[in-house]
């Protein structure tokens, strides 16, 4: 067999291939949803986001207080004598490491916060496109930003943030 008739072949072949699989896809309900926007705009989110903010604020608020306390501490300090300082250098130091404690929980806790929401979030849009692409009898939904072109009329986000929304 010579090259020409393999490469003949072959491209009969990727032709046939092309065309059965447009074929197969015909008849299928494919939609999309815009994962980032869903997110977003989902009010569960927008919840959620507040309450990461209060708990920042609240915890800057205590650290700012501990932050105050040692300065205070250093400034108190640096009027003593040397023996009065060193007894007070324990408590500063300790005061330090509390602060340094302190701000290593509160970053662990509020991205163990960050985590547990955006969980619970993607868990609840993963629930209501399950339905909706069931209702629907979509046979696929993708992640808008997943697919690289699409002729439209097949966004369903829209309809999975009337949903998401409407369940309190």
């Amino acid at each position: 067999m010579t090259k020409k008739t393999l490469f003949v072949l072959l491209l009969v072949f990727a032709i046939a291939g092309l065309s059965l699989q447009g074929a197969f896809a015909e008849g299928q309900k494919i939609g999309v949803v815009d994962l980032r926007k869903a997110f977003y705009d989902y009010d569960k989110s927008k919840t959620f986001d507040k309450q990461l903010t209060d708990m920042t604020n609240a915890k800057t608020d205590d650290r700012n207080k501990m932050v105050e306390g040692i300065r205070t501490l250093r400034d108190e300090i640096s009027f003593l004598s040397a023996e009065e300082k060193a007894k007070k250098q324990k408590d500063l130091d300790d005061k330090i490491n509390a602060l340094n404690e302190f701000d290593k929980n509160v970053r662990q806790d509020i991205l163990n916060k960050k985590n547990d929401m955006f969980k619970e979030v993607i868990d609840d849009i993963q629930n209501v496109v399950n339905k909706v692409g069931a209702e629907d009898k979509y046979d696929y939904v993708f992640d808008s930003r997943s697919v690289m072109y699409s002729k439209g009329g097949d966004d369903i986000t829209a309809k999975v943030l009337t949903k998401l929304n409407a369940k309190k």
